[in-house]
């Protein structure tokens, strides 16, 4: 799938799912006010080849490829926050070293051919301090 994107060919299928929203995260929503399209997370080309690039770490966004292939399990079995002062995204994150690994899904994002769905928006690693800035949830 990686090399598939590094060599800039599209995937046999647009996205994938890689995840899915607990309970505990879809209550905290809806307390909220903030619908779910669905409870499925999905990761589409785009989004791959965003996290995939070489590029994109040098600014913090971005993963490794051993954490790519981790996402499934971040998103199962990661720390939940919530970013309430921002877009309000779902963050999940997982320490990876000195550094966290911030998996960031839209609850309510539009692709056009998927429709209203829950998407991996971005992913990158950032610094353990920098959570107290969010919500945790659960």
């Amino acid at each position: 799938m990686l090399s598939q994107i590094r060599e800039k060919r599209k995937l046999d299928k647009d996205r994938i799912v890689v995840g899915y929203l607990n309970d505990t995260v879809v209550d905290f929503l809806d307390q909220k006010g903030i619908s779910v399209h669905t409870r499925e997370i999905f990761l589409t080309h785009k989004g791959l080849s965003h996290l995939a690039r070489h590029s994109k770490r040098k600014r913090g966004a971005g993963l490794y490829d051993d954490d790519i292939f981790n996402i499934p399990a971040i998103l199962r079995d990661g720390e939940i926050y919530f970013d309430q002062k921002g877009r309000m995204n779902i963050l999940y994150c997982r320490k990876s070293c000195e550094k966290v690994i911030k998996i960031v899904v839209d609850t309510a994002a539009y692709d056009k051919k998927l429709g209203d769905v829950t998407l991996i928006k971005t992913a990158g690693y950032i610094v353990e301090s920098n959570l107290k800035a969010y919500c945790k949830i659960g």
